[in-house]
């Protein structure tokens, strides 16, 4: 544009010079003439002039537009970019949470376990019959290597509901043993269900446990009343509030079928409940309860191990030709419990003592047991030991006892003696322990056989030593 006009007052001016030429010839031309041609020409330089400015404006303008299609473009190859690597991480934190969902579960469980390698030595006196009487012999001592080892989980199955399962080692499906004694030429050993529960927080402080459970009841001290192997089978309602606690608990130990379909079922159970208080007091915590079971459907059955009473009275009870030796008195335990915690300069000292009675009808002695004890320090954390003693005597028919602890006394009621203990913990999580065992058990006998059912009239009464050693290394995990 700028050419067209620069060559519209080229040609005014030409045409201003050939008009002067022309007046200068001819001599007609006028100043007016000169002038507006001056005007025209002055003009056109002003719209030369704006229009170079119009056009300065418009390439810069044009470069500003440039500038900015330059950056958008780079804006967007840059948010391409960023796209692709947005869907890069997204791909990638799609995987990664698709591995955390399905290894969720992994956080729900909690392993747990423990194993016990022990050393055992057993001294005991037995009862020989030579028809004619019967006489205290010294028995062959019996030392043997044991393992037990223990291992299971706790699931989160929701906030309130826990699961759990645990198995253990044993010879047999013993459910007062979890030991397994080495040798057999190296054979295999066997894992047995020991513990199959489920635990339900029904509200503060109260649970409800259903399956095969551990113990839903507090008990004091080193007292061997129950064997800690024991888990019973059946329902409890467990609560803790405050200076609270106790529990309402009810067992299946056997399920009696008639045959006969008029024949009247009769299961035994074990109803229970516990009752306690606890409180400060002397710089420790000290513990109080009362304990009650009724063992029912018992008495006139055989609810046994093995068909082993371990001590509590029988009786012969005969089916046609067949005699099974049976329960000659019911269960019904009225139990108190008590544990002072105390500080003896800088270690822990705890006073304890359990005591029971049988007030079944028709059972006027062999009806009581108790035991006291002491526990000085705690074996927890690394350097840290303790040491126990202890007293017991379980009288033939003052417990049920298919739940007393297998160790004291050969595991039979009818026994008393004393137990000491110690333990020392090198390093955290393990633990040395050491405990004999000095106990006599009561034993009747004649000249035909010796038995541990009730001594009658004319059948004497022997008292046998035994004496048990156990050195244990015991590892948690």
């Amino acid at each position: 544009m700028r050419k067209t006009v620069l060559a519209t007052a080229i040609a005014a001016a030409l045409a201003l010079g050939s008009a002067n030429a022309s007046a200068q010839t001819k001599g007609t031309a006028t100043k007016a003439d000169v002038q507006a041609l001056e005007g025209q020409m002055q003009a056109l330089i002003e719209r030369l002039n704006k229009l170079e400015a119009t056009n300065v404006q418009l390439q810069t303008d044009n470069a500003e537009l440039k500038a900015l299609a330059d950056r958008r473009e780079a804006e967007m190859d840059y948010l391409k970019s960023q796209t692709k690597d947005l869907r890069e991480e997204g791909a990638v934190a799609a995987n990664e949470i698709a591995k955390v969902k399905g290894t969720d579960w992994a956080s729900k469980i909690k392993f747990k376990g423990d194993l016990r390698v022990r050393d055992e030595n057993i001294e005991q006196e037995r009862l020989v019959a030579d028809g004619t009487a019967a006489t205290v012999v010294d028995a062959a001592d019996r030392n043997r290597a044991r393992i037990r080892a223990r291992f299971g989980f706790d699931a989160k199955v929701t906030d309130s509901v826990k699961a759990s399962l645990q198995l253990a080692t044993g010879s047999d499906a013993d459910p007062r043993s979890t030991n397994q004694t080495l040798g057999g030429e190296n054979t295999k050993k066997s894992i047995w269900i020991d513990q199959a529960s489920i635990d339900w927080a029904m509200a503060q402080g109260v649970n409800l446990q259903l399956g095969k459970v551990k113990y839903p009841f507090w008990r004091p001290g080193q007292s061997m009343f129950y064997d800690g192997d024991v888990n019973p089978e059946g329902v409890a309602v467990v609560f803790d509030r405050g200076m609270f606690f106790g529990s309402t608990y009810a067992w299946w130990l056997e399920e009696r079928y008639a045959a006969d379909p008029n024949g009247q079922n009769a299961d035994t159970l074990m109803l229970g409940a516990q009752l306690g208080l606890k409180f400060p007091l002397l710089g420790g915590e000290t513990r109080v309860a009362a304990h009650y079971y009724d063992l029912g459907g018992g008495e006139g059955s055989s609810p046994f191990y093995n068909g082993n009473a371990n001590g509590n009275t029988t009786v012969g009870e005969t089916i046609g030709t067949t005699t099974t030796q049976v329960l000659a008195y019911d269960y019904n335990v009225a139990m108190l419990s008590g544990e002072m915690g105390l500080a003896a300069g800088k270690y822990p000292l705890s006073l304890w003592a359990d005591y029971a009675q049988n007030l079944a009808s028709g059972l006027d002695e062999e009806d009581t047991a108790y035991a006291v004890g002491a526990v000085f320090g705690k074996a927890s954390n690394a350097k840290t030991w303790e040491v126990g003693l202890s007293y017991q005597s379980i009288e033939k028919d003052a417990l049920f006892a298919q739940f007393i602890d297998s160790d004291f006394g050969d595991g039979v009621a009818g026994a008393d003696g004393w137990v000491l203990k110690a333990g020392y913990a090198p390093v955290r999580n393990v633990t040395l322990n050491a405990t004999y065992l000095k106990n006599q058990r009561t034993i009747c006998g004649t000249g035909t056989a010796p038995n541990n059912r009730a001594c009658g009239a004319g059948i004497p009464e022997y008292e046998l030593d035994y004496d048990r050693w156990q050195l244990d290394v015991n590892y948690k995990f």
